[in-house]
């Protein structure tokens, strides 16, 4: 709220410069997601809910050394779904959100995170809203439209 510019340890890219499928679903997405948000959403704006990290209760902040590979990226993003899939099989629900994570400076003032570790993913975890954001289900392109099989 005070202007302050975000400064997340893995810069984000413009969307302007994603490629076109990514930009275009995104697009989408942004539009489609309003049909989930409350009254209260609406005629406070999108920003204040973000502004207070979607109302979850907890947040899992997952961190790794700055000095990794571009492999342990992966083993970061399989952890997470895993870490995800795990919050839901104990009924919980689950977001990652680059609000969580886009002013790392602050979370360390809270949080003992050592300079060493990138602050990668942020998870909001609580029980789920009716009627929210938590139960927008987005579209979903074809198998052959996302999948290729070679003999």
């Amino acid at each position: 709220m005070a202007g302050k510019i975000t400064a997340s340890e893995w810069p984000p890219m413009h969307r302007i410069n994603w490629d076109e499928f990514p930009r275009d679903n995104m697009a989408k997405l942004n539009l489609s997601r309003t049909t989930f948000l409350t009254k209260d959403e609406l005629d406070t704006g999108w920003t204040k809910v973000q502004q207070n990290l979607y109302y979850a209760p907890a947040v899992f902040y997952l961190t790794i050394p700055k000095n990794s590979s571009n492999w342990s990226i992966y083993d970061l993003g399989a952890f997470s779904q895993t870490l995800m899939l795990a919050a839901t099989d104990i009924g919980l629900g689950s977001m990652v959100a680059y609000e969580f994570v886009k002013y790392p400076d602050e979370i360390r003032q809270v949080l003992p995170i050592p300079e060493k570790e990138a602050i990668a993913v942020g998870i909001a975890v609580g029980y789920e809203a009716e009627n929210h954001i938590n139960n927008f289900k987005s579209e979903r392109l074809s198998l052959d439209k996302v999948l290729q099989i070679f003999d």
